[in-house]
């Protein structure tokens, strides 16, 4: 399995990383006291297709893309998935098809993902991540 790193220096405030043709709702991250702090966020991509979130963004896969993106911002993948910060809860994510797990221990270094990331995650095929809290 190869492991493509990838990382965004793209971090303007009030954005969020889009496919241009995502026809989904967005969150507007406004709604989260913000700060500006700036955060790292790795994505791996399990699947079988490539998952975009915008045209400079494409995460092939078994690849991962580690997001540097303020708290004033998000991420819509388009395959549906959103990673926004919300008013109450920091990080916080739209996963209709329960395809996101939360990576952790061992995973961090199988992935040989960066300890400057402050979350780590996979995507799978639907149904196979972690199930959404009651």
């Amino acid at each position: 399995m190869e492991n493509k790193q990838n990382e965004s220096e793209e971090t303007q405030n009030n954005k969020v990383y889009i496919n241009p043709n995502y026809s989904g709702e967005t969150i507007k991250p406004e709604t989260y006291n913000a700060t500006g702090k700036v955060y790292n966020i790795f994505i791996f991509n399990e699947t079988a297709n490539s998952i975009s979130a915008n045209e400079k963004v494409i995460i092939k896969p078994n690849e991962s893309y580690v997001f540097k993106i303020p708290d004033t911002m998000g991420v819509a993948l388009d395959n549906g998935i959103q990673f926004f910060f919300g008013e109450t809860e920091g990080l916080e994510v739209i996963d209709n098809k329960i395809q996101v797990a939360g990576l952790g221990g061992e995973w961090l270094d199988k992935l040989n993902v960066p300890k400057s990331t402050d979350w780590a995650f996979s995507i799978l095929k639907p149904g196979e991540g972690d199930p959404i809290p009651e």
